[in-house]
């Protein structure tokens, strides 16, 4: 169905010189229709629930990290649709459950580990989707700063609104996981040297 959408967008789009690029104007335009359709679900489900301040806070935290990260993707743009609301209605779930009832010591905890984790190994680098040195440099450094503002957000908003705080550090949690899933047997040798070397 999105395919469909695109290709006929694309069609209009090209003329009959660039009938060519049709297939590259096709893929920018699942890929812009994807993001949008996601969004959009994300802050429609968030307003039905009262919780679009927390749908917002997901969004700006996940989207931006995950561009940069890499790490799994789904093999279809519904599966993908499907696994990010699932996540975060899951998230969403969790966190109105515990961020009163979790310590501030473990919020802590699970910051610092995942933030580790993405700081050591962004970007996961997805076998169907190769990029070069360079751009892997690139997406390395901007990973990193994105977590930089996060985590600091998150420890200035962990004496101020613990449920955002929340939020923030189950979203970048969650980017952690995404990139854990293709990367698990490299993070496994890479833990294994580490404890034999210790």
């Amino acid at each position: 169905m999105l395919n469909k959408v695109s290709s006929k967008l694309a069609k209009r789009i090209a003329d009959g010189s660039e009938r060519r690029k049709e297939a590259v104007y096709t893929y920018g335009i699942e890929i812009i229709l994807s993001t949008m359709i996601g969004i959009s679900s994300i802050l429609i489900v968030s307003g039905l629930l009262h919780e679009f301040k927390l749908g917002v806070i997901f969004l700006l935290v996940f989207a931006p990290l995950r561009l940069f990260t890499g790490g799994y993707h789904a093999v279809t743009y519904f599966r993908c649709f499907l696994i990010s609301n699932i996540s975060y209605l899951f998230l969403l779930l969790f966190n109105n459950i515990i961020y009163t009832k979790l310590p501030l010591e473990i919020w802590l905890i699970l910051l610092v580990l995942s933030s580790y984790y993405i700081a050591i190994h962004a970007p996961v680098v997805n076998e169907n989707q190769p990029i070069g040195e360079n751009k892997k440099s690139r997406c390395k450094i901007m990973a990193r700063n994105i977590l930089n503002i996060n985590v600091f957000a998150a420890l200035f908003l962990s004496a101020v609104d613990k449920e955002i705080m929340g939020m923030m550090v189950l979203s970048i949690c969650l980017v952690a996981v995404f990139m854990l899933i293709t990367d698990k047997p490299k993070f496994l040798l890479y833990t294994k040297k580490g404890v034999i070397g210790l």
